[in-house]
Order: structure tokens, then sequence, then C-alpha cells
């Protein structure tokens, strides 16, 4: 479960900062796309895995100062900017897919990978990022962009390079996802990301806006995706395979009315 769970608590953990500085990442499918892809093709290549993810790191960060460009920048709308990068993740793969391999289909890859690591760092990651947020200078400014830009730029700090900074590392760690993905099944395969960064933003509201919370949060919808794949006596296959989404769907629809409900009162 815990393999499950991973793309979902990276994607969580990057929509949540992002969201502390008050813009969410809205790119997050595309950038799991996109650190996939990069991941495959660069061990294609034959560069060295650990390069590869750092090349997929990279990509996600770029994908990242591009959303903030184009909606701090250009003054785009934040929601039509992310769904603009996530289409054009797949469209840039399959065009350097085929100029450098031939062919926009999957890419396959072999290797020893060792993901253990992976597992045992999530809960370590969890607690740094929660330290980070509420306790360092650094989580201050990203909280303080979104809630009271003018106290940072009362002291010299620019609100915007805050949420370019927040986006490009959210960006990132949802390109580190797609890494994982790609080396967990060792290939990358057009429409991998299979709505992953979307329950990532879920995950951002079910937790409660707080690390923690969404690290729960990963664990229970990894439970949820293995349920899925379980055939169950005589239900439709495609019921099964729903359940992630309809599970999405009810969480953030919990969440939502908890939150109105605390500010109600």
């Amino acid at each position: 479960m815990a393999s499950v769970a991973i793309p979902f608590i990276l994607a969580g953990l990057g929509g949540l900062l992002s969201e502390q500085t008050g813009v969410l990442n809205i790119s997050l499918e595309g950038c799991i796309a996109s650190g996939a892809f990069f991941t495959a093709l660069l061990i294609t290549l034959g560069v060295p895995a650990p390069l590869a993810v750092c090349g997929a790191l990279a990509s996600g960060a770029l994908l990242g100062l591009l959303l903030s460009g184009i909606h701090m920048g250009l003054k785009a709308n934040l929601f039509i900017a992310g769904m603009g990068v996530n289409i054009l993740v797949p469209s840039l793969s399959g065009l350097i897919s085929n100029g450098v391999l031939g062919h926009k289909g999957t890419i396959r890859i072999t290797g020893d990978y060792n993901l253990s690591p992976f597992t045992w760092l999530m809960i370590p990651l969890t607690l740094l990022l929660t330290f980070i947020i509420h306790r360092s200078n650094f989580g201050i400014s990203f909280r303080a962009a979104g809630v009271a830009p003018r106290f940072l730029s009362e002291r010299g700090i620019s609100p915007n390079r805050v949420k370019t900074s927040a986006l490009s590392i959210s960006s990132a760690m949802a390109s580190l996802a797609g890494a994982f993905l790609a080396m967990r099944i060792e290939a990358y395969v057009p429409g991998m990301s299979s709505g992953r960064g979307w329950i990532a933003l879920v995950l951002v509201w079910l937790g409660f806006r707080h690390p923690l919370g969404i690290l729960f949060s990963a664990y229970f919808f990894s439970l949820i995706i293995i349920i899925s794949n379980i055939t169950l006596g005589n239900l439709p296959f495609t019921i099964l395979k729903s359940l992630p989404y309809i599970a999405a769907l009810t969480a953030f629809i919990i969440a939502n009315a908890r939150q109105h409900s605390a500010t109600k009162y």
C-alpha cells in the first residue's frame, strides 16, 4: 500500500506548499506526467537513474515557473493557466518522444531501481514539511504571501517571488511523484498520471491543509485504489475502477461542508 500512496503524498504535499501562498497548483496532473516522461526518456537515452530523476525535477520546476509567468506575469486565470499546462504536457511529451525515439507510445525502461528509500522517507519528509511550514521563517513567508502579502512587501520581500518559488517547488515535487511511478512500473505510458494530480488537490483539503493530514489521507486513498483492483463478486469492473474518483468527490464534498460549517460558527 505504501508504494501506491507515495505519488499522492508527494503531489499532495507539493499542492499544500503552493496553497499556503494563495495559489493552488492546478497543474499537478501535468507535472506528474512530465516527471514520468522525462525519467523514462532520459534512462532510455542512457542517463543514470539518479540524474534522470534530477531531470524530472527540473522539468517540474520549469512547469511551475511557466504557470507562475502565465498567472502572475500575464494575469491569466489560475485555473485556466493550470489546465493549459495539463494539456500542454502530453502534447509536448508526444512531440519530443516522436522526435527522439520515433514514436509517441510507451517507453519501457529496465533496471534494478531501489525504491525502498522513498517508502521510508515519506514520514520524515512529512514531519520536516510540518516544521518548515509552521516553525520556520521560510514557512512564515509562504503563509504570509497567501494571507498578508503587505507584511512581506513592507519587509522588502516580493510576495509574487514567494508564490513563484512555491509553484516551482510544488511542481517539482509532483514531478518526483511521476518519476517514482515510472521507475515502479518500469515504463512511461501516456496518460499514466490517471487523475492522481486531481486527487492530490483533494487531499490538501481532506487533510485539513496540514502535512500529517495529507499523509493519512493518501494512505486512505491508496487503500481505496487497492480495493478497486480486486474483483469483488459480480460488481461491474467500471464501478470498481471508479471507486477512487467517487471517494475523492465524496471527500471533497465533506471537507467543503466542514469548512463552511466552521466558518459559519
